[in-house]
Protein backbone atom coordinates (compact mmCIF):
# COMPACT_ATOMS: atom_id res chain seq x y z
CA UNK A 1 0.00 0.00 0.00
CA UNK A 2 1.11 3.23 -0.89
CA UNK A 3 1.21 5.78 2.41
CA UNK A 4 -0.12 9.76 1.33
CA UNK A 5 0.39 12.30 3.69
CA UNK A 6 -3.28 13.54 3.60
CA UNK A 7 -6.34 12.03 1.73
CA UNK A 8 -6.12 15.58 -0.27
CA UNK A 9 -3.18 13.35 -2.37
CA UNK A 10 -5.27 10.17 -2.45
CA UNK A 11 -6.25 9.06 -6.14
CA UNK A 12 -10.14 9.84 -5.66
CA UNK A 13 -8.92 13.48 -5.20
CA UNK A 14 -6.60 13.66 -7.78
CA UNK A 15 -9.30 12.43 -10.30
CA UNK A 16 -11.95 14.92 -8.52
CA UNK A 17 -9.43 18.04 -8.64
CA UNK A 18 -8.03 17.26 -12.11
CA UNK A 19 -4.47 17.11 -11.22
CA UNK A 20 -3.70 14.66 -13.18
CA UNK A 21 -1.31 15.63 -16.44
CA UNK A 22 -1.19 13.76 -20.23
CA UNK A 23 2.21 14.25 -21.57
CA UNK A 24 2.56 13.28 -25.69
CA UNK A 25 4.76 11.04 -27.52
CA UNK A 26 5.08 11.62 -31.15
CA UNK A 27 4.35 8.95 -33.36
CA UNK A 28 6.12 9.76 -36.92
CA UNK A 29 5.49 9.47 -40.15
CA UNK A 30 9.31 8.55 -41.43
CA UNK A 31 9.14 8.33 -45.00
CA UNK A 32 6.97 11.84 -45.35
CA UNK A 33 8.81 13.34 -42.07
CA UNK A 34 5.79 14.47 -40.67
CA UNK A 35 3.96 13.94 -37.32
CA UNK A 36 1.02 11.47 -37.76
CA UNK A 37 -0.14 12.24 -33.90
CA UNK A 38 0.62 11.92 -30.42
CA UNK A 39 -0.07 9.30 -27.95
CA UNK A 40 -1.26 10.62 -24.80
CA UNK A 41 0.06 9.40 -21.68
CA UNK A 42 -1.20 10.72 -18.44
CA UNK A 43 1.41 11.05 -14.77
CA UNK A 44 0.12 12.09 -11.76
CA UNK A 45 1.43 15.64 -9.74
CA UNK A 46 5.51 15.61 -9.71
CA UNK A 47 7.07 14.18 -7.29
CA UNK A 48 4.05 12.60 -5.93
CA UNK A 49 3.75 9.22 -5.16
CA UNK A 50 1.66 8.26 -7.84
CA UNK A 51 3.37 10.24 -10.39
CA UNK A 52 4.18 7.19 -12.75
CA UNK A 53 1.94 5.19 -14.46
CA UNK A 54 2.56 1.83 -13.07
CA UNK A 55 1.97 3.71 -9.29
CA UNK A 56 -1.08 5.18 -10.91
CA UNK A 57 -2.91 2.15 -12.08
CA UNK A 58 -1.72 -0.35 -9.50
CA UNK A 59 -3.66 1.86 -6.60
CA UNK A 60 -6.70 2.11 -8.93
CA UNK A 61 -6.74 -1.09 -9.25
CA UNK A 62 -6.33 -1.55 -5.78
CA UNK A 63 -9.10 0.17 -4.94
CA UNK A 64 -11.55 -0.66 -7.57
CA UNK A 65 -11.05 2.54 -9.61
CA UNK A 66 -10.16 1.33 -12.81
CA UNK A 67 -13.08 2.73 -14.27
CA UNK A 68 -12.89 6.17 -12.85
CA UNK A 69 -9.48 6.72 -13.73
CA UNK A 70 -9.35 6.12 -17.09
CA UNK A 71 -12.30 7.85 -17.80
CA UNK A 72 -10.30 10.34 -15.86
CA UNK A 73 -7.27 10.02 -18.21
CA UNK A 74 -9.21 10.26 -21.36
CA UNK A 75 -10.83 13.72 -20.59
CA UNK A 76 -7.74 15.25 -19.24
CA UNK A 77 -5.79 14.13 -22.65
CA UNK A 78 -8.95 14.81 -24.67
CA UNK A 79 -8.90 18.75 -23.24
CA UNK A 80 -5.16 19.53 -22.99
CA UNK A 81 -5.47 18.24 -27.04
CA UNK A 82 -7.85 20.77 -27.42
CA UNK A 83 -6.04 23.55 -26.02
CA UNK A 84 -3.05 23.30 -27.78
CA UNK A 85 -4.88 23.34 -30.64
CA UNK A 86 -3.15 20.19 -31.75
CA UNK A 87 -2.81 18.47 -35.28
CA UNK A 88 -2.83 15.44 -36.33
CA UNK A 89 -3.84 12.01 -34.39
CA UNK A 90 -4.81 11.53 -30.25
CA UNK A 91 -4.03 8.58 -29.63
CA UNK A 92 -5.80 7.55 -25.95
CA UNK A 93 -5.40 4.65 -24.27
CA UNK A 94 -7.80 2.00 -22.63
CA UNK A 95 -8.24 -0.79 -20.37
CA UNK A 96 -10.26 -3.73 -22.21
CA UNK A 97 -11.52 -4.80 -18.69
CA UNK A 98 -12.82 -1.06 -18.44
CA UNK A 99 -14.90 -1.26 -22.03
CA UNK A 100 -16.48 -4.79 -20.46
CA UNK A 101 -17.39 -3.52 -17.26
CA UNK A 102 -21.17 -3.22 -17.08
CA UNK A 103 -20.99 -0.27 -14.26
CA UNK A 104 -18.43 1.54 -17.15
CA UNK A 105 -20.52 4.72 -18.06
CA UNK A 106 -21.40 4.94 -21.54
CA UNK A 107 -21.42 8.04 -24.13
CA UNK A 108 -18.56 9.99 -21.99
CA UNK A 109 -16.28 10.11 -24.57
CA UNK A 110 -18.59 10.92 -27.59
CA UNK A 111 -20.21 14.14 -25.82
CA UNK A 112 -17.01 15.20 -24.43
CA UNK A 113 -15.22 15.06 -28.10
CA UNK A 114 -18.73 16.73 -29.19
CA UNK A 115 -18.07 19.92 -26.49
CA UNK A 116 -14.80 20.21 -27.89
CA UNK A 117 -15.71 20.64 -31.17
CA UNK A 118 -12.92 17.76 -32.14
CA UNK A 119 -13.60 15.47 -35.44
CA UNK A 120 -14.16 11.50 -34.05
CA UNK A 121 -11.60 10.70 -36.71
CA UNK A 122 -8.39 12.28 -35.12
CA UNK A 123 -9.94 10.23 -31.54
CA UNK A 124 -7.65 6.49 -31.89
CA UNK A 125 -8.99 4.14 -29.04
CA UNK A 126 -5.40 2.44 -28.30
CA UNK A 127 -6.35 -1.06 -26.96
CA UNK A 128 -3.46 -2.71 -24.39
CA UNK A 129 -2.69 -6.29 -25.31
CA UNK A 130 -1.12 -7.40 -22.29
CA UNK A 131 -4.13 -8.22 -20.13
CA UNK A 132 -6.09 -11.42 -21.02
CA UNK A 133 -9.31 -10.76 -23.08
CA UNK A 134 -11.65 -13.77 -22.99
CA UNK A 135 -14.86 -11.85 -23.56
CA UNK A 136 -13.46 -11.04 -27.29
CA UNK A 137 -17.17 -11.18 -28.50
CA UNK A 138 -18.21 -8.30 -25.62
CA UNK A 139 -15.27 -6.42 -26.50
CA UNK A 140 -15.40 -6.21 -30.04
CA UNK A 141 -19.14 -4.68 -29.66
CA UNK A 142 -17.90 -2.30 -27.73
CA UNK A 143 -15.00 -1.00 -29.59
CA UNK A 144 -17.55 -1.13 -32.74
CA UNK A 145 -19.85 1.34 -31.08
CA UNK A 146 -16.85 3.84 -31.10
CA UNK A 147 -16.29 3.43 -34.89
CA UNK A 148 -19.84 3.80 -35.37
CA UNK A 149 -19.36 7.19 -33.97
CA UNK A 150 -16.14 7.79 -36.84
CA UNK A 151 -13.59 6.68 -33.89
CA UNK A 152 -10.63 4.57 -34.80
CA UNK A 153 -9.02 1.95 -32.89
CA UNK A 154 -5.39 0.80 -32.45
CA UNK A 155 -4.05 -2.28 -30.66
CA UNK A 156 -1.04 -1.68 -28.53
CA UNK A 157 1.88 -4.25 -27.67
CA UNK A 158 1.14 -6.51 -30.44
CA UNK A 159 3.22 -9.39 -29.72
CA UNK A 160 3.18 -9.01 -25.71
CA UNK A 161 0.33 -10.21 -24.59
CA UNK A 162 -1.86 -13.55 -24.71
CA UNK A 163 -4.41 -13.40 -28.31
CA UNK A 164 -2.95 -10.83 -29.92
CA UNK A 165 -3.29 -12.14 -33.41
CA UNK A 166 -7.14 -13.62 -32.57
CA UNK A 167 -7.81 -10.30 -31.14
CA UNK A 168 -6.54 -8.52 -34.61
CA UNK A 169 -8.43 -10.38 -36.45
CA UNK A 170 -11.51 -9.97 -34.33
CA UNK A 171 -11.25 -6.33 -34.12
CA UNK A 172 -9.97 -5.61 -37.66
CA UNK A 173 -8.00 -2.34 -35.98
CA UNK A 174 -6.64 0.47 -38.19
CA UNK A 175 -3.45 0.69 -36.27
CA UNK A 176 -1.52 -2.17 -35.25
CA UNK A 177 1.47 -1.34 -33.04
CA UNK A 178 4.23 -3.83 -32.23
CA UNK A 179 5.76 -4.08 -28.67
CA UNK A 180 8.77 -2.82 -28.33
CA UNK A 181 10.76 -6.45 -27.63
CA UNK A 182 10.62 -7.13 -31.17
CA UNK A 183 12.16 -3.16 -32.01
CA UNK A 184 15.05 -3.57 -29.43
CA UNK A 185 17.99 -4.45 -31.41
CA UNK A 186 16.28 -5.39 -34.52
CA UNK A 187 19.08 -4.31 -36.56
CA UNK A 188 21.14 -7.04 -35.24
CA UNK A 189 18.78 -9.48 -35.11
CA UNK A 190 17.14 -11.65 -38.05
CA UNK A 191 14.59 -13.36 -36.04
CA UNK A 192 13.36 -9.77 -35.18
CA UNK A 193 13.41 -8.33 -38.24
CA UNK A 194 11.44 -11.18 -39.83
CA UNK A 195 8.49 -11.07 -37.03
CA UNK A 196 8.13 -7.51 -37.86
CA UNK A 197 8.40 -8.30 -41.62
CA UNK A 198 5.36 -10.70 -41.37
CA UNK A 199 3.72 -8.42 -39.01
CA UNK A 200 3.64 -5.96 -42.11
CA UNK A 201 2.96 -7.97 -44.58
CA UNK A 202 -0.39 -8.98 -42.66
CA UNK A 203 -0.72 -5.47 -42.24
CA UNK A 204 -1.20 -4.65 -45.73
CA UNK A 205 -3.10 -7.64 -46.21
CA UNK A 206 -6.03 -6.84 -43.76
CA UNK A 207 -5.47 -2.75 -44.15
CA UNK A 208 -4.32 -2.30 -40.80
CA UNK A 209 -1.42 0.64 -40.43
CA UNK A 210 1.83 -0.67 -38.39
CA UNK A 211 3.32 1.68 -35.64
CA UNK A 212 6.66 0.32 -34.22
CA UNK A 213 7.34 1.37 -30.64
CA UNK A 214 10.38 1.64 -28.22
CA UNK A 215 12.79 2.83 -30.97
CA UNK A 216 15.73 4.26 -28.91
CA UNK A 217 18.42 4.01 -31.30
CA UNK A 218 19.11 5.37 -35.43
CA UNK A 219 20.25 2.04 -36.36
CA UNK A 220 16.87 0.55 -35.20
CA UNK A 221 15.54 3.21 -37.13
CA UNK A 222 17.20 2.69 -40.06
CA UNK A 223 16.76 -0.78 -40.37
CA UNK A 224 12.76 -0.42 -40.00
CA UNK A 225 13.23 2.41 -42.68
CA UNK A 226 14.79 -0.49 -44.49
CA UNK A 227 11.92 -2.47 -43.90
CA UNK A 228 9.35 -0.43 -45.00
CA UNK A 229 7.55 0.29 -41.82
CA UNK A 230 5.99 3.61 -42.32
CA UNK A 231 5.48 4.51 -38.63
CA UNK A 232 7.58 4.79 -35.83
CA UNK A 233 7.41 5.93 -32.12
CA UNK A 234 10.21 5.86 -29.39
CA UNK A 235 12.84 7.77 -27.57
CA UNK A 236 15.04 8.09 -30.56
CA UNK A 237 11.79 10.49 -32.30
CA UNK A 238 10.94 11.97 -28.92
CA UNK A 239 10.20 11.10 -25.50
CA UNK A 240 6.69 12.37 -23.60
CA UNK A 241 6.30 15.83 -22.45
CA UNK A 242 3.96 18.27 -21.72
CA UNK A 243 4.19 20.13 -25.04
CA UNK A 244 3.55 18.23 -28.11
CA UNK A 245 6.45 18.67 -31.54
CA UNK A 246 5.08 20.71 -34.00
CA UNK A 247 7.01 19.41 -36.91
CA UNK A 248 8.98 16.25 -37.16
CA UNK A 249 11.98 15.21 -34.90
CA UNK A 250 15.05 15.76 -36.79
CA UNK A 251 16.64 12.55 -36.19
CA UNK A 252 13.97 10.96 -38.53
CA UNK A 253 13.79 10.79 -42.78
CA UNK A 254 17.18 12.02 -42.94
CA UNK A 255 19.30 10.68 -45.75
CA UNK A 256 21.90 7.99 -45.35
CA UNK A 257 23.34 8.44 -48.59
CA UNK A 258 25.69 11.35 -47.17
CA UNK A 259 27.75 9.83 -43.96
CA UNK A 260 25.28 11.21 -41.48
CA UNK A 261 28.60 12.53 -40.06
CA UNK A 262 28.66 15.48 -42.55
CA UNK A 263 24.81 16.12 -42.30
CA UNK A 264 23.53 15.40 -38.28
CA UNK A 265 24.15 18.47 -35.84
CA UNK A 266 24.12 18.36 -31.90
CA UNK A 267 20.63 19.76 -32.40
CA UNK A 268 19.35 16.10 -32.67
CA UNK A 269 21.00 15.38 -29.08
CA UNK A 270 19.98 18.32 -27.05
CA UNK A 271 17.79 17.89 -24.19
CA UNK A 272 15.95 20.45 -22.05
CA UNK A 273 18.15 20.23 -18.88
CA UNK A 274 17.06 22.07 -15.14
CA UNK A 275 18.86 25.38 -15.47
CA UNK A 276 19.47 27.66 -12.93
CA UNK A 277 20.68 31.37 -12.67
CA UNK A 278 23.70 32.77 -12.27
CA UNK A 279 22.13 34.60 -8.99
CA UNK A 280 20.88 31.26 -7.13
CA UNK A 281 22.34 29.97 -3.76
CA UNK A 282 24.40 26.36 -3.51
CA UNK A 283 21.56 25.79 -0.79
CA UNK A 284 19.21 25.74 -3.60
CA UNK A 285 21.86 23.68 -6.23
CA UNK A 286 22.10 21.14 -3.23
CA UNK A 287 18.50 20.37 -2.57
CA UNK A 288 18.05 20.10 -5.88
CA UNK A 289 20.56 17.66 -6.81
CA UNK A 290 19.45 15.65 -3.46
CA UNK A 291 16.07 15.39 -5.17
CA UNK A 292 17.13 13.80 -8.40
CA UNK A 293 19.72 11.24 -8.12
CA UNK A 294 19.76 11.15 -11.78
CA UNK A 295 20.75 14.80 -12.39
CA UNK A 296 24.54 15.20 -12.97
CA UNK A 297 24.83 18.44 -14.73
CA UNK A 298 23.29 22.12 -14.23
CA UNK A 299 23.55 24.83 -16.83
CA UNK A 300 23.69 28.19 -15.42
CA UNK A 301 22.97 30.91 -17.15
CA UNK A 302 22.68 34.50 -16.84
CA UNK A 303 19.84 36.04 -18.64
CA UNK A 304 19.19 33.24 -20.97
CA UNK A 305 23.19 33.25 -21.78
CA UNK A 306 25.07 30.16 -20.58
CA UNK A 307 27.98 31.34 -18.03
CA UNK A 308 28.84 28.36 -16.66
CA UNK A 309 27.96 24.52 -15.68
CA UNK A 310 27.28 22.61 -11.94
CA UNK A 311 28.75 19.53 -11.32
CA UNK A 312 26.99 16.87 -9.10
CA UNK A 313 30.05 15.52 -8.19
CA UNK A 314 31.42 19.19 -6.62
CA UNK A 315 29.04 20.23 -5.14
CA UNK A 316 28.37 17.09 -3.09
CA UNK A 317 31.86 17.25 -2.23
CA UNK A 318 31.50 20.74 -0.70
CA UNK A 319 28.65 19.35 0.98
CA UNK A 320 30.11 16.39 2.70
CA UNK A 321 32.63 18.01 4.61
CA UNK A 322 31.66 18.47 8.56
CA UNK A 323 30.58 22.20 8.23
CA UNK A 324 29.87 21.84 4.43
CA UNK A 325 26.12 23.29 4.79
CA UNK A 326 26.69 26.20 7.08
CA UNK A 327 29.66 27.16 5.24
CA UNK A 328 28.45 26.74 1.88
CA UNK A 329 24.67 27.40 1.80
CA UNK A 330 24.17 30.45 1.53
CA UNK A 331 27.08 31.43 -0.72
CA UNK A 332 26.31 32.30 -4.89
CA UNK A 333 26.48 28.96 -6.65
CA UNK A 334 29.58 30.82 -8.94
CA UNK A 335 31.62 29.07 -5.99
CA UNK A 336 30.93 25.68 -7.36
CA UNK A 337 30.47 26.82 -11.07
CA UNK A 338 32.41 25.39 -13.84
CA UNK A 339 33.29 28.77 -15.54
CA UNK A 340 34.25 27.08 -18.61
CA UNK A 341 31.92 24.49 -19.98
CA UNK A 342 31.89 23.29 -23.69
CA UNK A 343 29.45 25.13 -25.73
CA UNK A 344 28.72 24.40 -28.90
CA UNK A 345 26.30 26.34 -31.20
CA UNK A 346 23.17 23.65 -32.29
CA UNK A 347 24.23 23.80 -35.81
CA UNK A 348 27.58 22.28 -34.80
CA UNK A 349 28.54 19.08 -36.79
CA UNK A 350 28.51 15.67 -34.56
CA UNK A 351 32.31 15.20 -35.83
CA UNK A 352 33.19 18.68 -34.98
CA UNK A 353 31.71 18.43 -31.39
CA UNK A 354 33.34 15.16 -30.56
CA UNK A 355 36.74 16.96 -31.71
CA UNK A 356 36.45 19.74 -29.43
CA UNK A 357 35.17 17.71 -26.48
CA UNK A 358 38.44 14.83 -27.27
CA UNK A 359 40.59 18.23 -27.53
CA UNK A 360 39.09 19.81 -24.12
CA UNK A 361 41.41 18.28 -21.26
CA UNK A 362 38.91 19.92 -18.77
CA UNK A 363 35.85 17.60 -20.60
CA UNK A 364 37.67 14.71 -18.48
CA UNK A 365 34.77 12.91 -16.81
CA UNK A 366 32.48 15.23 -17.54
CA UNK A 367 28.87 14.39 -18.46
CA UNK A 368 27.56 16.82 -20.44
CA UNK A 369 27.77 19.84 -22.42
CA UNK A 370 25.65 23.04 -23.22
CA UNK A 371 24.01 23.58 -26.41
CA UNK A 372 23.05 27.17 -27.90
CA UNK A 373 20.72 28.97 -30.65
CA UNK A 374 22.29 32.37 -31.14
CA UNK A 375 24.03 32.56 -27.95
CA UNK A 376 21.11 31.80 -26.02
CA UNK A 377 20.95 28.45 -24.36
CA UNK A 378 19.08 25.68 -26.29
CA UNK A 379 19.61 22.51 -24.24
CA UNK A 380 22.02 19.91 -22.58
CA UNK A 381 23.94 17.42 -24.90
CA UNK A 382 25.28 13.99 -23.73
CA UNK A 383 28.88 13.03 -24.14
CA UNK A 384 27.49 9.61 -24.29
CA UNK A 385 24.66 10.27 -26.53
CA UNK A 386 27.22 12.11 -28.79
CA UNK A 387 29.84 9.13 -28.81
CA UNK A 388 26.75 6.42 -28.98
CA UNK A 389 25.40 8.26 -31.99
CA UNK A 390 28.58 8.53 -33.95
CA UNK A 391 29.13 4.68 -33.32
CA UNK A 392 25.98 3.91 -34.31
CA UNK A 393 26.09 6.17 -37.56
CA UNK A 394 29.49 4.56 -38.25
CA UNK A 395 28.26 1.39 -37.85
CA UNK A 396 25.29 2.22 -40.40
CA UNK A 397 27.42 3.83 -42.75
CA UNK A 398 29.49 0.31 -42.90
CA UNK A 399 27.14 -1.90 -43.11
CA UNK A 400 24.80 0.14 -45.85
CA UNK A 401 28.16 0.66 -48.04
CA UNK A 402 28.96 -0.87 -51.30
CA UNK A 403 32.30 -3.47 -50.01
CA UNK A 404 34.50 -2.45 -52.51
CA UNK A 405 34.61 0.98 -52.44
CA UNK A 406 32.62 2.11 -49.27
CA UNK A 407 30.52 3.96 -51.26
CA UNK A 408 26.96 4.03 -50.30
CA UNK A 409 24.85 1.46 -51.52
CA UNK A 410 21.65 0.70 -52.82
CA UNK A 411 19.83 1.41 -49.79
CA UNK A 412 20.65 4.93 -49.04
CA UNK A 413 20.42 6.04 -52.66
CA UNK A 414 16.49 4.85 -52.49
CA UNK A 415 16.65 6.47 -49.90
CA UNK A 416 18.33 10.11 -51.14
CA UNK A 417 15.92 10.02 -53.93
CA UNK A 418 12.88 9.33 -52.10
CA UNK A 419 13.25 11.47 -49.90
CA UNK A 420 13.72 14.40 -52.15
CA UNK A 421 10.74 13.82 -54.20
CA UNK A 422 8.48 13.28 -50.61
CA UNK A 423 10.00 16.61 -50.00
CA UNK A 424 9.61 18.15 -53.64
CA UNK A 425 12.69 18.97 -53.84
CA UNK A 426 13.86 20.25 -57.08
CA UNK A 427 17.02 18.25 -57.72
CA UNK A 428 19.19 16.36 -60.89
CA UNK A 429 20.12 12.40 -60.90
CA UNK A 430 23.54 11.49 -62.91
CA UNK A 431 24.09 8.01 -63.58
CA UNK A 432 27.65 6.62 -64.56
CA UNK A 433 28.49 3.17 -66.24
CA UNK A 434 31.41 2.44 -67.92
CA UNK A 435 32.08 1.65 -71.69
CA UNK A 436 34.03 -2.07 -72.57
CA UNK A 437 33.93 -2.88 -69.15
CA UNK A 438 33.26 -6.19 -69.99
CA UNK A 439 36.11 -7.46 -72.59
CA UNK A 440 37.97 -5.14 -70.29
CA UNK A 441 37.52 -7.76 -67.41
CA UNK A 442 37.92 -10.37 -69.73
CA UNK A 443 41.00 -9.19 -70.97
CA UNK A 444 42.50 -7.74 -67.65
CA UNK A 445 41.21 -10.00 -65.02
CA UNK A 446 38.80 -9.30 -62.40
CA UNK A 447 41.28 -7.97 -59.91
CA UNK A 448 42.17 -5.10 -62.54
CA UNK A 449 38.60 -4.78 -63.16
CA UNK A 450 38.24 -4.00 -59.32
CA UNK A 451 41.67 -1.62 -59.43
CA UNK A 452 39.89 0.20 -62.02
CA UNK A 453 36.21 0.85 -60.23
CA UNK A 454 38.06 1.56 -57.26
CA UNK A 455 39.87 4.59 -59.01
CA UNK A 456 36.45 5.64 -60.61
CA UNK A 457 35.17 5.89 -57.25
CA UNK A 458 37.86 8.07 -56.05
CA UNK A 459 37.18 10.20 -58.86
CA UNK A 460 33.59 10.34 -58.34
CA UNK A 461 34.36 11.26 -54.47
CA UNK A 462 37.02 14.13 -55.77
CA UNK A 463 34.93 15.76 -58.18
CA UNK A 464 31.27 15.71 -56.88
CA UNK A 465 31.40 14.34 -53.35
CA UNK A 466 34.05 16.99 -53.00
CA UNK A 467 30.97 19.87 -54.17
CA UNK A 468 28.94 18.31 -51.50
CA UNK A 469 26.51 16.52 -53.88
CA UNK A 470 25.40 12.48 -52.80
CA UNK A 471 27.39 9.84 -54.24
CA UNK A 472 26.50 6.21 -54.24
CA UNK A 473 27.79 3.27 -55.80
CA UNK A 474 24.94 0.89 -57.32
CA UNK A 475 27.33 -1.90 -57.93
CA UNK A 476 29.25 -3.15 -60.58
CA UNK A 477 30.86 -0.23 -62.76
CA UNK A 478 27.37 1.59 -62.25
CA UNK A 479 27.58 4.71 -60.10
CA UNK A 480 24.87 7.87 -58.93
CA UNK A 481 24.65 11.01 -58.12
CA UNK A 482 22.11 13.32 -56.73
CA UNK A 483 22.88 16.97 -57.53
CA UNK A 484 21.00 20.07 -55.44
CA UNK A 485 19.31 22.27 -57.81
CA UNK A 486 21.75 25.10 -57.11
CA UNK A 487 24.81 22.71 -57.68
CA UNK A 488 26.43 23.09 -62.05
CA UNK A 489 26.05 19.83 -62.41
CA UNK A 490 27.46 19.75 -65.99
CA UNK A 491 30.39 21.82 -65.04
CA UNK A 492 31.48 18.96 -62.38
CA UNK A 493 30.38 16.09 -64.95
CA UNK A 494 32.91 17.75 -67.66
CA UNK A 495 35.50 18.02 -64.95
CA UNK A 496 35.09 14.12 -64.34
CA UNK A 497 35.19 13.17 -68.32
CA UNK A 498 38.33 15.16 -68.71
CA UNK A 499 39.97 13.60 -65.36
CA UNK A 500 38.70 9.98 -66.86
CA UNK A 501 39.92 10.65 -70.01
CA UNK A 502 43.37 11.63 -69.33
CA UNK A 503 43.76 8.81 -66.82
CA UNK A 504 42.17 6.14 -68.27
CA UNK A 505 45.37 4.90 -70.14
CA UNK A 506 47.58 3.89 -66.90
CA UNK A 507 45.13 1.05 -66.76
CA UNK A 508 46.38 -0.47 -70.05
CA UNK A 509 49.40 -2.10 -70.83
CA UNK A 510 52.20 -0.37 -73.28
CA UNK A 511 51.02 -1.36 -76.63
CA UNK A 512 46.85 -0.96 -76.11
CA UNK A 513 47.87 3.14 -74.87
CA UNK A 514 49.94 2.91 -78.15
CA UNK A 515 47.08 1.47 -80.37
CA UNK A 516 44.28 3.47 -78.59
CA UNK A 517 42.67 0.00 -77.55
CA UNK A 518 42.85 -3.85 -76.97
CA UNK A 519 41.61 -6.61 -78.73
CA UNK A 520 39.57 -9.16 -77.30
CA UNK A 521 36.91 -12.07 -78.40
CA UNK A 522 33.58 -10.23 -79.35
CA UNK A 523 30.12 -12.01 -78.24
CA UNK A 524 30.15 -14.06 -81.02
CA UNK A 525 33.76 -15.66 -80.87
CA UNK A 526 35.41 -13.50 -83.21
CA UNK A 527 38.42 -11.07 -82.43
CA UNK A 528 37.19 -7.14 -82.55
CA UNK A 529 39.17 -3.96 -81.40
CA UNK A 530 37.80 -2.38 -78.51
CA UNK A 531 38.40 1.77 -77.87
CA UNK A 532 39.85 2.82 -74.14
CA UNK A 533 37.66 2.53 -71.28
CA UNK A 534 35.03 5.72 -71.34
CA UNK A 535 32.39 6.66 -69.02
CA UNK A 536 29.00 7.20 -70.23
CA UNK A 537 26.78 9.99 -68.22
CA UNK A 538 23.01 10.03 -68.28
CA UNK A 539 21.27 13.21 -66.28
CA UNK A 540 17.94 13.75 -65.80
CA UNK A 541 15.65 16.45 -63.83
CA UNK A 542 12.91 14.07 -62.14
CA UNK A 543 9.62 15.99 -61.68
CA UNK A 544 8.60 15.13 -58.24
CA UNK A 545 4.65 15.59 -58.94
CA UNK A 546 5.20 12.73 -61.65
CA UNK A 547 7.82 10.22 -60.44
CA UNK A 548 6.64 8.46 -57.45
CA UNK A 549 9.41 6.33 -56.01
CA UNK A 550 13.25 6.37 -56.70
CA UNK A 551 11.88 3.15 -59.11
CA UNK A 552 10.39 6.13 -61.48
CA UNK A 553 13.44 8.21 -61.03
CA UNK A 554 16.19 5.17 -62.10
CA UNK A 555 13.72 4.29 -65.45
CA UNK A 556 14.48 8.04 -66.97
CA UNK A 557 18.56 7.85 -65.47
CA UNK A 558 18.86 4.42 -67.49
CA UNK A 559 17.44 5.60 -70.57
CA UNK A 560 19.66 8.85 -70.27
CA UNK A 561 22.46 6.53 -69.82
CA UNK A 562 21.58 3.94 -72.48
CA UNK A 563 21.52 7.38 -74.95
CA UNK A 564 25.11 7.88 -73.68
CA UNK A 565 26.47 5.09 -74.17
CA UNK A 566 25.65 5.43 -78.04
CA UNK A 567 28.27 7.72 -78.30
CA UNK A 568 31.83 6.06 -79.32
CA UNK A 569 33.55 8.25 -76.49
CA UNK A 570 33.17 9.48 -73.07
CA UNK A 571 29.78 11.63 -73.09
CA UNK A 572 27.57 13.46 -70.74
CA UNK A 573 23.88 13.39 -72.17
CA UNK A 574 21.23 15.29 -70.51
CA UNK A 575 17.18 14.19 -70.65
CA UNK A 576 14.56 16.20 -71.09
CA UNK A 577 12.15 13.48 -69.86
CA UNK A 578 11.16 14.62 -66.62
CA UNK A 579 8.77 11.32 -65.93
CA UNK A 580 8.76 7.93 -67.23
CA UNK A 581 6.40 7.62 -69.82
CA UNK A 582 3.20 5.51 -68.47
CA UNK A 583 0.28 2.97 -70.69
CA UNK A 584 -2.65 4.42 -70.96
CA UNK A 585 -5.32 2.86 -69.44
CA UNK A 586 -8.01 1.51 -72.13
Amino acid sequence: MIPFPSNDDALPALIDQDRLNPQFQPIVDIQAGQILGHEALIRGPAGHPLEFPSALFGEARRLGMLSELDLACRQAALRRYHELGMDGCIFVNVNPSVLLDKRHPKGCTRRLVQELGLAPEQIVIELSEQDLVQDTAGLKEALNRYRQLGFRIAIDDLGAGYSGLKLWSEIEPDFVKIDRHFIHHIDQDTVRQAFVQSIADLARRLGSRVIAEGIETRAELEQLHAMGIRYCQGYWLGRPQPMPLTRAPTACGRPMGVPALQRDTVATLARQGQAMDVNDSLAKVFDRLRADSRLHSIPVLAQGVPVGMLHRSRVMELFSTPFGRALYANKPLTRAMDMQPLIVDRQTPLDRASQLITDDDSMSGRQHFIITHNGHYHGLGSVRDLLRTITEQQLLLARYANPLTQLPGNVPIYREIDEALQQQQDFYVAYFDLNHFKPYNDVYGYAQGDKVIQWVARLLRETIGGAGQFLGHVGGDDFVAVFDAGCDWRHLCDQLIARFDREIPNFYHAEDRLRRGMVAPGRNGDTQRYPLLGIAIGVVHPDPARCHSHGDVALLASAAKHAAKCHAQSCCCFSPERAPQRPIAS
